[in-house]
C-alpha cells in the first residue's frame, strides 16, 4: 500500500474515533473546539437544550448529526475490519459503543422511537427537540448494516429490531394528515423536517423504507404490507425531476435507493439510482473534487461556541411570525468566515462519492476512484476539527482494492 494513503486511512480513523467521539456519551459530535479534553466544552449547556437556543434542532451547536455521523461511521467499521483483519476487534469494540449510543438517541426521552440528533455530553440526557428524516434514515441505515455483521450478537440483533420497530410504529402513528404528515417532535409538534408524506422525490422513499428494514429484521407481514401500501406513490414521487439537487439529498436519496433495491429488488429503484447518481458523478467530477485538489490553505479551524458567535440571525416562519408551533424562536448561529468553505470542502466529495458507491446497478470508474483516493490524501486529518472525514473515510474504504492493501490483508 501507497505509505501516504495508510497514513491518512489511519490519521481520519484516529481524528474520528479519538477526537470527535464522547466516550461519556459514545457520540460523535459534529465538531470540537480544541485538541485538548476541553474540546467540547464550547457545546451547548444543558438549560440551553431545554430552551430551545439556539434553535429547536440545535443547528450551529456541533450536536446536530450525531446520527448521520453514527450510521457512516458503523458502516466504516464493518468496511475497515473487512479490509484490515487486524484492527477488526478495534473496529468491533468501537462499533458497539456506536449502537450504545444510537440507542440512546431513540430512548433517553422516554418517546420511544423518536430518533434525536444527540445528546449533551454534560447530562446524558438533553436533547434538542427537533430531529430529521435524515437523521432517521443514517440511524437506521447504520443499525441494518450492524445487525447483518458478524459484530452483533443475538441479544442485540433483537434489540435492534425493537429499536426499528419502535420507529416504525412511530411513523404509522403519527404520519397522518392531521399532523401534517410529520413525525411530531419532542414538543409534540409537526415540524417540516420530520414529515415523511407529500415531500420532495429524494424524501418519498425514506418511511418506506423504515417499514421495510422492520419487516425484514423481524418477518413481520405488518411492516411488509406498510411499505408496500406506499410503495407506489413513492417510487413515482422519487421520479419527479428536480431543478437543483444539494449534495446532502443526492446521497441520501441513493442511500433509501440502495437499502430498498437490496431488500426488494425492482427495476425501478436501478432507474432512478442511474438518473441521480449521473447527477452527483457530474457535481463530484466539475465541482467539488476540484476544490478539495486545489486547496493548499490551513486544515486547522477549531469551533466556537454558539452564544460567541458574530453574526446571529432571526429565522422568520413562512407566515412572518418569528415563534414557531413550538412557541420557540429560530436563532440561526454563524460560525467564523471560512470555517463551514472549510467543513465542505472535505465533506462534501466524500458525501457524494459515499453516494455514488451506494447506487444500485451503477459502477464508479477505476479513474475516479483513483482520483479520489489521491484526493483523500490531501487533508490533515490529525488537524481536521470537524466530522467532515466521516464521509471521506467510508469511502476511501470502500474503494480500497487488493493492490492498495498491505500484504496479508484482504
Amino acid at each position: 500500500m501507497n505509505d501516504q494513503l495508510y497514513q491518512a486511512l489511519d490519521s481520519a480513523w484516529n481524528q474520528i474515533t479519538r477526537l470527535l467521539f464522547c466516550e461519556t456519551i459514545n457520540l460523535i459530535y459534529d465538531f470540537v473546539g480544541s485538541f485538548d479534553n476541553h474540546r467540547f466544552d464550547f457545546l451547548p449547556l444543558p438549560e440551553e437544550i431545554r430552551h430551545g437556543f439556539p434553535n429547536n434542532k440545535g443547528y450551529s451547536t456541533g450536536m446536530e448529526d450525531s446520527m448521520i455521523n453514527a450510521g457512516i461511521a458503523m458502516n466504516l467499521c464493518l468496511l475497515r475490519a473487512q479490509r484490515f483483519p487486524a484492527q477488526a476487534d478495534e473496529c468491533e469494540s468501537f462499533a458497539r459503543r456506536l449502537l450504545k449510543g444510537m440507542d440512546l438517541c431513540a430512548t433517553v426521552h422516554g418517546r420511544e422511537g423518536y430518533i434525536v440528533r444527540s445528546v449533551s455530553h454534560r447530562d446524558g440526557k438533553s436533547c434538542y427537540p427537533c430531529s430529521s428524516r435524515d437523521q432517521m434514515t443514517f440511524w437506521v441505515w447504520g443499525l441494518w448494516q450492524y445487525c447483518r455483521s458478524s459484530f452483533a450478537t443475538a441479544s442485540e440483533r433483537r434489540r435492534i429490531a425493537e429499536l426499528i420497530v419502535m420507529l416504525a410504529e412511530r411513523g404509522e402513528k403519527e404520519v397522518v394528515e392531521e399532523n401534517n404528515y410529520c413525525i411530531l417532535t419532542l414538543d409534540g409538534v409537526p415540524d417540516v423536517l420530520n414529515k415523511m408524506d407529500f415531500v420532495q422525490p429524494h424524501e418519498a422513499l425514506r418511511l418506506p423504507m423504515f417499514y421495510l428494514v422492520a419487516s425484514a429484521l423481524t418477518g413481520d407481514r405488518h411492516w411488509r404490507n406498510c411499505y408496500e401500501q406506499r410503495l407506489s406513490n413513492a417510487l413515482t414521487e422519487s421520479a419527479r425531476p428536480k431543478g437543483f439537487w444539494n449534495h446532502f439529498e443526492l446521497s441520501q436519496f441513493l442511500l433509501s435507493l440502495s437499502i430498498c433495491n437490496h431488500l426488494d429488488p425492482r427495476p425501478e429503484f436501478v432507474r432512478i439510482a442511474g438518473n441521480i447518481a449521473a447527477i452527483t458523478e457530474q457535481q463530484l467530477c466539475e465541482t467539488f473534487l476540484p476544490r478539495l485538489e486545489h486547496w493548499n490553505g490551513n486544515w486547522c479551524f477549531p469551533a466556537k461556541a454558539w452564544r460567541d458567535s458574530t453574526n446571529i440571525s432571526l429565522k422568520k416562519q413562512e407566515d412572518g411570525r418569528v415563534v414557531g408551533a413550538d412557541g420557540r424562536l429560530d436563532l440561526r448561529c454563524r460560525q467564523a468566515n471560512g470555517f463551514a468553505d472549510l467543513l465542505d470542502l472535505v465533506r462534501i466529495p466524500g458525501n457524494l462519492m459515499m453516494g455514488l458507491l451506494l447506487a444500485p446497478g451503477y459502477t464508479v470508474s477505476p479513474a475516479l476512484q483513483q482520483r479520489f483516493l489521491a484526493a483523500f490524501q490531501r487533508p490533515d486529518y490529525s488537524r481536521t476539527c470537524t466530522c467532515s472525514s466521516v464521509c471521506m473515510l467510508y469511502s476511501a474504504l470502500h474503494l480500497l482494492t487488493e493492490h492498495d492493501l498491505p500484504p496479508g490483508e484482504v
